[in-house]
């Protein structure tokens, strides 16, 4: 006879009970209506480490930990799938030689042909590696978010403690400048003139430092926010310099969104600087600013996408994500002065309202930045 037609010869509830006993990776029991454990497998053996003949007869309550057992864990699970029909849980449970494994049971109560409760059956699955592996990831999380908390505030704490020893400085330095005239030599003069400007760049360098370590999350405040205000008045603030410059501006019709305010008026505030600083000499400055919804695939989700573009010298293509880098700089510090912290705030900010940044340019032809801010809990 075959090994086929053996299997054939056993009935169908002995063939069930074959398979539940050699199940290795799920303990898998039956109990009766008190939470007595009437059956056993091999699966349970394994991971619970009890022998069938020790085990059966017992209260399953022997797999759970004091704490739980002194709560009544237990019995309000069999309590809750008696009334519901099922009850998942997870959590610490006890193994005969005292270890805890990490299980996810499911217990599911059983009717007579008049519905009445009978007994239970009850799955449970070892799923302590992945606990184990769940845990250690929270806690590198919270250790790296403890780490970038204490580095913030020490950036912070320098660059705040660094302001007033340079401000001294600059203001000495002035003083010799305005009292020297005269005394010392045009080279002198000119030596204590670069050392002025070296403490002025700091000084900014300073002031962009605060700024970028200021930047922090701040989801709980986001509040609906007109762009189209907000982005109005940063370039009312800019008005003279702008027509100073001949510029022409278009801002088109912008929405409403969870933003806030005053980081996002830091966001066109460093996009506008950037426009003014990296205009093209030659040709009269342009900028428009204007908004499309866009679904983006993946994630599948629908985003506000504001433009801010200009027709400025521009940058090459491939420094698209370099730019947002801390301190990047393309341009010469002697005909674009600043710190190269502008855009790295804007990326900042960008990531605290949920969104990102993104950056297109041609040498010669100007900047495109693109905002994406979700529509998810902003105004249709």
């Amino acid at each position: 006879m075959s090994d086929n037609e053996k299997f054939l010869t056993v009935g169908s509830e002995a063939q069930y009970h074959l398979m539940i006993g050699e199940v290795e990776d799920y303990a898998i029991l039956m109990l009766d209506r008190g939470g007595i454990i009437r059956t056993w497998n091999r699966g349970a053996e394994k991971i619970k480490g009890y022998k069938e003949e020790e085990i059966l007869g017992q209260h399953f309550r022997i797999f759970y930990t004091r704490v739980d057992q002194e709560e009544g864990l237990p019995e309000r699970l069999i309590g809750e799938a008696a009334e519901k029909g099922k009850a998942i849980h997870e959590g610490w449970r006890a193994r005969k030689n005292g270890t805890k494994f990490w299980g996810s049971i499911v217990i599911t109560a059983l009717h007579d042909e008049q519905g009445n409760v009978i007994g239970f059956s009850k799955v449970t699955r070892d799923l302590t590696e992945r606990k184990v592996a769940e845990d250690r990831l929270l806690q590198n999380a919270r250790q790296l978010a403890a780490q970038n908390r204490e580095l913030q505030q020490f950036a912070y704490i320098a660059a705040h403690d660094m302001k007033e020893p340079l401000r001294k400085i600059q203001t000495y330095m002035d003083a010799v400048l305005s009292e020297t005239e005269g005394v010392l030599s045009d080279r002198q003069r000119k030596w204590l003139a670069k050392a002025a400007g070296s403490s002025q760049r700091m000084q900014g360098l300073i002031t962009d430092l605060l700024a970028y370590t200021n930047v922090t999350e701040q989801s709980a405040l986001l509040e609906p926010t007109g762009l189209g205000d907000l982005v109005g008045e940063v370039f009312s603030y800019q008005s003279e310099t702008l027509e100073g410059m001949g510029a022409v501006v278009e801002i088109g019709k912008l929405p409403e969104v969870a933003g806030v305010s005053f980081q996002l008026m830091q966001l066109f505030t460093n996009l506008l600087s950037n426009s003014m600083k990296y205009r093209d000499e030659g040709r009269v400055l342009r900028i428009s600013v204007g908004v499309e919804r866009v679904r983006l695939t993946p994630p599948g989700d629908e985003f506000y996408k504001v433009s801010f573009s200009d027709n400025g010298i521009g940058f090459p293509p491939e420094m698209k994500d370099r730019i947002f880098n801390l301190f990047e700089r393309l341009h010469g510090r002697e005909n674009y002065p600043g710190t190269g912290l502008g855009l790295a705030i804007c990326k900042r900010i960008m990531e605290n309202h949920r969104g990102y940044i993104e950056a297109e340019g041609r040498p010669g032809e100007g900047s495109r930045f693109y905002l994406y801010f979700p529509l998810e809990g902003f105004s249709q």
